[in-house]
């Protein structure tokens, strides 16, 4: 078990020394840390049906979890394995893709009834993790494959047993552990997708061991941050007066030496694309030592390979016939997964177990953007061309400890036992992306034809950019759940309580490199990149190359540390299994800093003046908070009520809070790698306090049928919300702002349906609404309106069928939501702009000729829907401002189970 080091906690507990010194005052900012969850089960409860499963695969499995359900004194939904497999989902983004009231953004994010990623928090086992992506502080969920899952619960209304950070659900994934008996799987898999058939883009360069050069990282330290020539100059010239001419030549040479060492095989080729493939392995087992005990281990490998054609088309809203672009562009990205669990038990009674997940991903993106703007006119010939490669690689590593203990007692004649949950976790993620490049330049082309005449750089301060970024994450959390049940004949009252401690250190840096070519001219620009940047062009001082660093986005890097110590108490009391009612209350201290960082800035400049600048808006970079959660839900249950096996109504009431997450906090610009937006961060966001109403209504039948009704409601106070940045029309560029006030709610029916010949269908729809008040004063567009990344309708559903033989399953599941704000619109009288409806259609089909062989057969956005954003400018004409393509994909893999 590898602790967290004294090193660690001194980096976290030095960044809050530090900015609390330079920044007094406080200010909101990210999320907490995740707590252990406690079963609030009673152990004494109604008569459930026992559960029957053949082989996995038959209609019973979407029923295996439903008790679960039943027993949660707060709404909750739990997918099972068994209904993971049966839909083809191999990441457990598409799986909970079949939730209700969940939709997933980006193939990656969770948004649960309508409310974004912030709004949601994912744990593994109980515990937090960190997240490898650059541009969001949650876990990209695809990163995960669904054969590692045991079961997802989705919680949607809030009890003090989770973390305080909680807005539209809280996402637990629970992985397998001990098996029962001798597990192992082994399955190969192919696919493709229709819109990478033709061939794609490539590059020669992306090796991970590059990174900023040594030269360059040297010339930093030597020249104080200033490798340019000037700056090169002030640290050779100490004499006093006007530098010799041979002393500013010396200063140009190891300036150009500096362009030379960057990595410039970056020219971009087309290429035939291959097929998908992919694996996975599992082996584990179980041994009975002595009669009370056992001892299990289990190991998973995975590896997934794709290349994937995402092509764009862009436009500006004010003036789409004149500023548009087409982008071609193409990742290969691969996944790899390796994950050990060992455990021993006691008498079923002691359990511990200690797990291990260590997760790499790479993406490689090469991509060529074509088009026109004010300035390149098709009539005058020109076109503006940008080149852009990019290699990412983020790692996960998590380890995990857990502990179920169950102690039998006999107190004031009400036996029972006492039971105790604990886990450690210390994860750490890491992301670095060794070298991305952008680059300038310009086609000219037959006006009458549009024929491609010749390609050339531009004359600019920054033609060619390279960017070397460095994410490191590590949580240490811990925590203890306890759990007494006291029976009294028909009546069950159950306390529950524990403690939670998370702790979080982040460090984010990045450099940029330009290559300045204003003022050159000439046939020393004229051609593709890899022409113009090669070492014969750069190589003559003659050419006026230079070098510069830095950006005009702002910050580039910082450092962070958040730690929430948490501790709560539930008490659950049932009254002869018709009522119950569960109350209780979460206390969270929160401390965060966040500080900012000018790696080229060595006189600290560039902080004190973010710090005036806070100062004046009575913000902090460092910043403490403590508050009390409280939540009650009250519950009826009747079995038999209109022919139901289990009927129940919940009601629930609580109070939460969204913290803004670390990256939203600083004050660095990002480019969102998926759709090529430029986000910039805002110290001065606040923390929403929000409350929370939820009612639900469900039926549960003996034969699987089942109906839940359910309506939500939540007010929000200083909702954190994007806005586009005032810019021109064909850049899009979005910022965080605090809203007013917000409000969201909405109904929910889910249920599932036996037809009769194996045939069933299943389905969710939300319905929902929201309303947003933007401050008056700052230029909005429409100071109330929907809330971003709110639908006013979700819908999944599901026509399965079963064979009787068990040979055969096929189901055919359908999925959509209504569109969505993208980003609300301020000046120029555009109005705000919207993610359109996406009807994605998919079938999966399986063979099982043997007991232990099986080929499964999916088939995926059958309809070959793109995904589409649309804005009304102030002329009342509604512009796709851009479209992604995202192809019909075909998927075959081939399984043997032992």
């Amino acid at each position: 078990m590898r602790t967290m080091t004294s090193k660690r906690r001194q980096l976290s507990l030095a960044i809050m020394a530090a900015s609390v010194v330079l920044y007094s005052g406080q200010q909101a900012v990210a999320q907490s840390s995740d707590a252990g969850e406690v079963s609030s089960t009673p152990r004494i409860q109604a008569p459930v049906i026992e559960e029957v499963l053949t082989v996995g695969r038959l209609q019973s499995a979407s029923d295996s979890i439903i008790d679960e359900r039943i027993e949660q004194p707060y709404a909750a939904d739990v997918l099972g394995f068994d209904q993971i497999s049966r839909a083809g989902d191999s990441d457990i983004a598409a799986a909970l893709s079949r939730v209700t009231g969940l939709t997933v953004v980006d193939n990656q994010y969770v948004y649960v009834r309508s409310l974004g990623e912030r709004y949601s928090t994912t744990r593994l086992n109980g515990a937090a993790v960190p997240s490898p992506e650059l541009t969001r502080n949650v876990l990209p969920l695809d990163l995960l494959p669904s054969s590692i899952v045991k079961t997802l619960k989705v919680q949607k209304a809030y009890s003090p047993n989770l973390p305080a950070t909680f807005g539209g659900g809280s996402v637990d994934i629970r992985t397998k552990g001990i098996p029962d008996d001798v597990v192992f799987d082994i399955s190969i898999g192919t696919g493709w997708n229709s819109q990478s058939s033709n061939d794609g883009l490539t590059y020669s360069g992306g090796d991970v061991d590059n990174g900023i050069p040594v030269e360059l990282g040297n010339a930093l330290t030597q020249y104080q941050g200033d490798p340019s020539i000037n700056g090169i100059l002030n640290v050779l010239h100490t004499s006093g007066g006007a530098a010799s001419a041979e002393l500013r030549e010396q200063a140009e040479q190891i300036n150009r030496d500096l362009i030379l060492s960057l990595d410039r095989d970056v020219e971009i080729t087309s290429k035939s694309l291959d097929p998908d493939v992919g694996a996975k392995v599992s082996l584990g087992n179980s041994w009975y030592v002595s009669d009370d005990w056992r001892i299990g281990a289990l190991a998973n490998l995975s590896y997934d390979k794709e290349w994937r054609n995402k092509n764009q088309e862009k436009k500006g809203v004010g003036n789409p016939d004149t500023v548009n672009s087409k982008v071609a562009r193409t990742t290969e990205e691969v996944k790899e997964l390796a994950s050990v669990s060992a455990g021993v038990s006691f008498q079923e009674m002691h359990t511990i177990e200690a797990s291990g997940f260590f997760i790499t991903n790479t993406e490689d993106l090469a991509s060529i953007t074509e088009g026109f703007n004010n300035n390149n006119t098709l009539a005058d010939g020109s076109q503006r061309v940008d080149y852009q490669t990019r290699f990412e690689e983020r790692r996960l590593e998590v380890l995990q400890v857990t502990g179920d203990h169950a102690v039998e007692f006999d107190l004031f004649d009400a036996m029972d036992e006492l039971s105790a949950n604990w886990y450690y976790s210390d994860s750490k993620a890491e992301t670095a992306v060794p070298n991305e490049t952008n680059i300038q330049g310009s086609n000219t082309l037959n006006p009458a034809t549009g024929e491609l005449i010749d390609t050339a750089l531009l004359a600019t301060t920054s033609v060619a950019t390279f960017a070397f970024l460095q994410l490191e994450d590590n949580v240490e959390s811990y925590g203890l759940d306890v759990e007494l049940p006291l029976n009294f004949g028909n009546n069950l009252v159950t306390l529950s309580g524990g403690y939670d401690y998370n702790d979080k250190s982040r460090a984010y840096y990045g450099y940029t490199a330009n290559i300045n070519t204003a003022g050159i001219s000439g046939d020393v620009l004229a051609g593709t990149p890899g022409a113009v940047l090669s070492d014969d062009n750069l190589s003559s001082l003659e050419n006026g190359f230079n070098l510069s660093m830095g950006t005009a986005t702002g910050q580039e890097s910082y450092i962070a540390a958040q730690m929430t110590d948490a501790a709560y108490g539930m008490i659950d009391i049932n009254f002869d299994y018709t009522w119950r009612v569960n109350a209780g209350v979460r206390y969270e201290d929160f401390r965060q800093a966040v500080l900012p960082i000018d790696l080229l800035d060595h006189t600290g400049e560039s902080i004190r003046q973010l710090n005036e600048e806070l100062a004046k808006e009575g913000q902090s970079l460092a910043i403490k908070e403590d508050g009390w959660y409280p939540s009650l839900a009250l519950t009826y249950m009747n079995q038999g009520f209109m022919d139901a096996d289990d009927f129940q109504v919940r009601a629930a009431v609580s109070q939460s809070v969204i913290r803004p997450d670390l990256r939203e906090m600083s004050n660095v610009s990002y480019i969102d790698p998926d759709l090529g937006i430029l986000v910039q961060g805002n110290p001065l966001l606040k923390f929403s306090e929000i409350n929370h109403l939820d009612l639900r209504t469900e039926w549960f039948y003996g034969d699987g049928d089942n109906l839940t009704v359910s309506f939500f409601y939540k007010e929000i106070s200083d909702p954190i919300e994007q806005t586009r940045k005032p810019a021109s029309d064909d850049d899009i560029s979005l910022e965080y702002y605090n809203a007013t006030s917000g409000e969201i709610y909405g109904l929910e029916f889910e249920g599932k349906k036996g037809l009769g010949r194996g045939l069933f269908v299943s389905g969710n729809l939300t319905l929902s609404d929201s309303e947003i008040v933007s401050p008056d004063g700052e230029g909005f567009t429409n100071t109330v309106r929907r809330m971003t990344g709110q639908s006013e309708y979700v819908m999944n559903a599901q026509l399965g069928f079963d064979s009787d033989d068990g040979m055969h399953t096929a189901s055919l599941l359908y999925n959509v939501f209504g569109d969505r704000v993208y980003y609300a619109a301020r000046s120029n009288g555009h109005q705000d702009a919207f993610e359109m409806p996406y009807h994605s259609l998919d079938l999966v089909y399986t063979f099982y000729p043997t007991e232990t062989l099986s080929l499964k057969l999916k088939l995926s956005n059958l309809l070959d829907q793109d995904r589409e954003f649309e804005q009304v400018n102030a002329g009342g004409e509604a512009v796709t401002i851009l479209k992604q393509e995202q192809g019909t994909g075909v998927g075959l893999d081939f399984k043997y189970s032992f």
